[in-house]
């Protein structure tokens, strides 16, 4: 492990990788410390404005111009005649699909889910509700999958989307409408387009165990038994347990792999609270959560058998020689590049690079 430098600040991230430029607070600094004058390209353009917007619907819609949905009029939920406004536009702002949906949302896959109307009713209460009439439209306007569903939601990159029935339940279906075996499940997460993995629970409460289902091999990757999950990549998802002597406020952390496997056994034996994925030279940032009890009636608190805690985390850095290279004492550690860490401890970073011995 080898010091680079250290700065005063609250905040430290790379922003230029080639040249390994830092940022701590508004100044800039090269890897030996000495601040270097500002630049544009330091400054970024946010990846989701209307360019990005452009090239990502042209990347992944397999549409000849990516169409928007839009509503002619914003809908007011409890007026019979303030749906079926919806349609969808192209770049220029024009209607390529003509406003007559209830709501629609974005294509995937060259497929949008599009609520076709609402149907009115009065439940045994004498309360008034409606039932939604969802299916996927294609390009052209075409109905590809029927108006069966009360709620559907777009397909991922692999063609699975999730959608809801009054009969049948919140499901999954593949592009052709068929429902995927074994995925009723009481609980689904909501997901993104660039998503593999669907969080679900066999109890559709708060408080439930979490598993995940793989919607590329179309089955459950981890069955309901961890608190929380975090999906960096195919290979590499934190898992989240709440079992210790805090109760549900009290977790620890570790990986498993697209198998459900477990990685990084290394990690796996400490009760860390927090680990973030190891660098190239197999050393992590972990960390330990510390409680203090309170009295009174604080804003925020951790309650737990008729006490009340602060929490707060120490960090450090750990490699999978199963020894501290930082002890336990930071504020906060991030990985800013490959080998290099910024550490932060009562103000300052300090910047450090790990080494293949470590």
């Amino acid at each position: 492990m080898k010091i680079l430098f250290s700065k005063q600040g609250k905040s430290c991230y790379l922003v230029d990788k080639e040249r390994t430029i830092f940022c701590i607070d508004s100044a800039y600094f090269d890897i030996n410390g000495t601040e270097v004058p500002d630049e544009e390209s330091f400054h970024k353009n946010h990846p989701f404005d209307d360019d990005g917007w452009y090239q990502y619907w042209m990347d992944y819609e397999g549409l000849p111009e990516p169409l928007k949905s839009e509503s002619t009029v914003e809908p007011i939920f409890e007026i019979d005649d303030a749906f079926g406004n919806y349609g969808f536009k192209n770049r220029d702002g024009k209607f390529v699909i003509e406003p007559q949906y209830a709501y629609a949302d974005e294509f995937t896959n060259g497929l949008a889910p599009v609520n076709l109307n609402r149907t009115w009713y009065k439940t045994v209460e004498g309360k008034r509700y409606y039932e939604n009439h969802f299916g996927y439209i294609d390009g052209n306007g075409k109905t590809v999958i029927g108006f069966q569903y009360d709620e559907a939601y777009p397909f991922n990159k692999y063609g699975v989307a999730l959608v809801s029935d009054l009969i049948k339940g919140w499901h999954l279906i593949d592009m052709q409408g068929n429902e995927i075996p074994n995925t009723r499940f009481p609980y689904i997460s909501r997901y993104d387009y660039e998503d593999r993995y669907i969080e679900f629970s066999s109890e559709d409460d708060d408080d439930a165990l979490i598993g995940l289902y793989d919607t590329k091999e179309k089955k459950i990757l981890i069955e309901p038994r961890f608190s929380d999950v975090s999906v960096s990549d195919d290979d590499h998802i934190l898992v989240y347990q709440r079992d210790g002597e805090y109760g549900a406020s009290d977790f620890r952390q570790y990986y498993v792999n697209s198998k459900g496997e477990l990685i990084y056994p290394w990690l796996a034996k400490k009760r860390f609270a927090i680990v973030e994925q190891p660098d190239i030279n197999d050393v992590a940032a972990v960390a330990i959560s510390q409680y203090t009890e309170l009295t009174g009636n604080p804003n925020e608190c951790f309650p737990h058998n008729g006490k009340k805690y602060k929490r707060n985390f120490i960090y450090g850095l750990y490699s999978a020689k199963e020894e501290f290279l930082l002890p336990l004492e930071y504020d906060k550690i991030s990985k800013l590049h490959d080998d290099i860490w910024g550490c932060c401890k009562d103000g300052i970073f300090t910047i450090i690079r790990t080494e293949p011995k470590d």
